[in-house]
């Protein structure tokens, strides 16, 4: 009689336990492993071991099937290609736009260096235009000691027109037709040796720098 009650009473608390455990929550998912869904995160028994459910925590077990594990893992990669593909195109367009930013800061520098140039051989003409007229003006004769000083001149003429040649400073043609775009007319007069519209003589030189007229040739021109 004491082993019937025994066994009634072993059998009661079984159900009670079952009971519980199907009011709270927990469930098997597809390989017989007890899940609950905490806050959001499914959990199986091997992370619940040790831990104390909260009973409010607790809710509804959502169980995946295969295909629908497959389709949710192709949607994030889906998701994280098309992140990974914005940074891409995001990085491509820096690059591009730092590398115009370089290329017209290059360009700005080129002019300016080339405005300072222009100017610093600009500056430099009437020097030249000096030493051209002392030249021919020289008298029928000097001295040994003055063509000592005409061969130093000479000297320091030569090396500023090699200056001004390394730079690219080059002559206008004295000669030939006239150039609007070079020559600047100072008389427009008859001649019997010259053509019409060409030159008679060159009054000042003119000069280029790389097809960039720096200054024009005075000229006279015949009519």
């Amino acid at each position: 009689m004491m082993n019937e009650e025994l066994i009634n009473e072993e059998s009661a608390a079984a159900a009670e336990a079952l009971a519980a455990v199907e009011s709270e929550g927990f469930y098997l998912n597809g390989d017989g492993v007890m899940t609950i869904e905490m806050d959001g995160e499914v959990m199986d028994g091997e992370a619940l071991d040790g831990e104390a459910l909260d009973e409010s925590a607790v809710a509804e077990v959502v169980i995946e099937t295969p295909e629908e594990t497959i389709a949710r893992l192709e949607s994030e990669l889906a998701a994280a290609r098309a992140q990974a593909d914005e940074a891409i195109d995001r990085m491509q367009r820096t690059a591009a736009e730092f590398q115009n930013t370089r290329k017209r800061q290059d360009r700005l520098l080129q002019e300016s260096l080339e405005r300072a140039t222009q100017r610093l051989l600009t500056a430099l003409l009437p020097v030249q235009d000096g030493f051209d007229l002392a030249f021919q003006n020289l008298p029928a004769s000097l001295t040994p000691e003055e063509m000592a000083w005409m061969d130093g001149f000479r000297r320091i003429y030569d090396k500023l027109g090699t200056i001004l040649t390394d730079e690219g400073v080059a002559a206008i043609e004295k000669e030939g037709p006239f150039d609007p775009n070079r020559h600047e007319a100072v008389t427009n007069e008859p001649s019997d040796v010259v053509e019409s519209g060409h030159i008679i003589a060159t009054l000042r030189s003119g000069y280029i720098l790389k097809d960039r007229v720096l200054r024009p040739a005075l000229v006279r021109v015949a009519q």
